[in-house]
């Protein structure tokens, strides 16, 4: 039985009918890329030029502003950047590339395979290339073609007004045109891609023609080609009737940036109209009522807010709207878009706002892929700060350092420079969006989250991990225990399936089974097993009280019922996780606490004051756990109690890895306990800040 076969038929025993069309929609999908491919036959000519002029409504009306664009405290480093582009040279998923005189769109750089320049459709560029060498990864060469670095041109040009900015952009348009003759090549196999580049042209474009425009035959070819692209997206949209995420929003984006620059063509207007309906609607398809996208990923969720957050202003602008500051652009956006919309974009960047409060860097939850939409700047902050600084400038919310007013992402964005916004101070803040299972809790110094909910939008996930109860948390800022994120997709296989496993989480598994079922080759499909339920949320000026279970491990021989309460004393300053495992027969169970770079546990030579080596009475539980070991974890310690015998509860401290951005991988220990147990299974682990006297709370009701 094939692996896709394993997932639909897994699918199809909870929901039998949307498994049916989803299958008959990715069927028809993949049909219509395979049999519509003459699209680029009978383009308009655009030889009057209508259409250039639309290209500066796709920026805010600061572009004539060239004395003050020079004096933009951020302008040194984009010019930089655009120094580098013009000599080809490029900076992708953090690594340095030189291409030489000519670039390669095709080619893997890192390990020199080449993708064929065949038919699009007969790609399959998100599997393993026969004859291609381990570790090739189509993400590589797709990033180079989404064209971010035409942003840094662009501004460069607007900055100084060199010639030499335009001509690049120019010369590397008409060699990807040259070089990628539709419907051939991998740059066009993924619809995502395509909306992705078309609008990074767009907006590069709307720098260019504000002073002076393009010569008139690459201007031709550069509208022809764009036009090809809207064509393209309104019939290879990734649209499917049950799962939907962030693909088909991109392409929606895509069409609308397009259908606004044709909005004088008949298929221009078509594809405006199309987009514009269909963004509100994707609005509440993908975002819940707590402002969270329903992907079940934070650096998904961020890239979906972006999405959301452009096209909004875009909106905005054809409106007519000209907003000189943050109260009259939300104003603005919500003319344009209805107040829903705009409610849940403030949302979404709230939960971006928490995701950053009082940390060096965020916490990583599902996939991350540092992937960005229209990003103004460069990629050394990930994809997650610069939008924590854009909702800073534009709703208020605390501001990673340093600050929404230094960033060329909220400028060209918003179209003003804001006041300084609230510095990034660690508050006793405890936040939870429930409907996407994200709980947040903090104190002064201790501030973490924990992941109770559903994996996607209605069961069907392609970016959530195995991941239900792990828990994280950092201590003044720096990461303690850890979500060790994403280093690969097709690039690694094994890498993104060990990253997305639940030994990869902060949790228990049980007889070493993946809490939910995924499958080696499907590096995108994950069955919602758990189905989590929360339990209790309940917080107070004193900390937080969070309970929640899962149903993953049902499936086994065992049954196990998986529980696990979160105990936050903010006053005290004590994290304290109360694990309990039902089982219906023995089984293996391991517990595993990744550690952030840098940090080795060492077993604690004496008990602290307090006594910690009594046993555990928890009367809610209804059992008194025994001593087991105390550990230092950096500047934090940690006691484990469990109804397990000391004896054979095993602790290890492996080597492991944690992905601090998406193509890279770091070293980093883990600590598990594991021993092999029946019936009612309880264990305690608290942890406190080191130098500081905590006793356990030996009766706790």
């Amino acid at each position: 039985m094939s692996e896709m076969l394993s997932y639909l038929l897994a699918q199809a025993r909870r929901q039998p009918l949307d498994t049916l069309r989803f299958a008959a929609g990715e069927a028809w999908r993949r049909g219509r890329l395979r049999w519509k491919d003459s699209l680029h036959q009978n383009l308009p000519e655009f030889l009057n030029g209508f259409a250039g002029r639309n290209f500066a409504l796709f920026l805010p009306p600061v572009i004539d502003a060239l004395d003050r664009l020079r004096q933009l405290p951020y302008a040194e480093r984009i010019i930089a950047i655009a120094d580098r582009a013009c000599r080809n040279e490029f900076e992708i998923f953090g690594e340095r590339i030189a291409m030489g005189s000519e670039i390669d769109w095709h080619r893997d750089w890192q390990t020199g395979y080449r993708w064929p320049l065949e038919r699009a459709a007969g790609l399959s560029v998100l599997d393993s290339q026969a004859g291609a060498p381990a570790g090739t990864d189509i993400k590589r060469p797709w990033e180079l073609g989404r064209f971010h670095h035409a942003l840094a041109l662009g501004q460069a040009f607007a900055a100084t007004g060199e010639n030499i900015y335009a001509s690049t952009f120019q010369d590397q348009v008409r060699h990807w045109i040259r070089n990628n003759p539709y419907p051939r090549g991998a740059h066009w196999a993924m619809p995502m891609e395509v909306a992705i580049r078309s609008v990074n042209w767009i907006t590069a474009a709307g720098f260019f023609r504000s002073y002076g425009g393009f010569d008139t035959q690459f201007e031709n070819e550069f509208l022809e080609t764009l036009f090809l692209h809207g064509r393209h997206l309104a019939v290879h949209s990734e649209w499917n009737p049950v799962a939907r995420a962030n693909h088909y929003l991109s392409c929606v984006a895509g069409l609308l940036h397009l259908g606004i620059l044709f909005q004088e063509t008949p298929e221009g207007r078509a594809w405006f109209d199309l987009a514009r309906q269909e963004l509100l609607a994707e609005m509440n398809n993908l975002v819940g009522e707590d402002g969270v996208a329903r992907e079940g990923s934070s650096g998904y969720h961020c890239f979906i807010a972006e999405i959301f957050l452009t096209c909004g202003l875009l909106l905005a602008r054809i409106d007519g709207s000209r907003p000189g500051d943050a109260a009259e652009t939300r104003a603005a956006i919500e003319k344009a878009c209805g107040a829903p919309y705009a409610e849940s974009l403030a949302r979404m960047f709230g939960f971006v706002a928490t995701l950053c409060a009082g940390r060096k860097s965020p916490p990583v939850w599902g996939d991350a892929d540092d992937g960005r939409f229209l990003p103004f700047e460069d990629g050394r902050d990930g994809a997650v700060i610069p939008m924590a600084r854009v909702g800073a400038a534009l709703y208020g919310y605390a501001s990673p350092p340093p600050g929404p007013e230094r960033t060329a992402d909220v400028f060209w964005r918003l179209g003003f420079i804001p006041p300084s916004a609230t510095s990034n101070n660690a508050t006793a803040d405890y936040i939870a969006f429930p409907q996407a299972g994200f709980f947040f809790f903090s104190s002064p110094r201790l501030r973490g989250s924990i992941r109770c909910g559903p994996l996607g939008a209605n069961g069907w996930s392609n970016h959530a991990h195995c991941d239900q109860l792990s828990v994280e948390f950092c201590c003044d800022g720096r990461p303690v225990v850890v979500d060790p994120g994403l280093p690969s997709y097709s690039g690694d296989p094994q890498a993104r399936n060990l990253f997305r496993s639940t030994r990869y989480h902060n949790g228990v598994v049980v007889a070493g089974a993946e809490q939910n079922r995924f499958w080696p080759a499907l590096l995108f499909r994950i069955v919602d097993d758990t189905r989590s339920r929360l339990l209790r949320w309940e917080a107070t000026l004193d900390g937080v009280e969070f309970s929640g279970e899962h149903f993953g491990y049902e499936r086994l021989a065992a049954q196990a019922l998986v529980a696990r309460e979160l105990r936050f004393d903010a006053k005290r300053e004590v994290l304290t996780l109360l694990d309990k495992v039902t089982l219906r027969a023995a089984a293996p169970l391991e517990w595993l606490f990744h550690l952030a770079p840098g940090i080795t546990p060492e077993l604690a030579d004496e008990p602290a004051a307090g006594a910690p080596t009594k046993p555990y009475l928890n009367e809610q539980a209804g059992a008194t756990l025994e001593w087991n070991s105390a550990w230092r974890l950096g500047p934090v310690r940690l006691r484990i109690w469990s109804s397990i015998d000391p004896g054979k509860l095993v602790a290890r401290v492996d080597e492991g890895w944690v992905a601090p951005r998406f193509g890279q991988k770091i070293h980093a220990k883990i600590l598990s306990f594991s021993g092999t147990a029946s019936g009612s299974v309880k264990s305690v682990f608290e942890f406190s800040i080191l130098g500081e006297n905590h006793s356990p709370r030996e009766a706790s009701a």
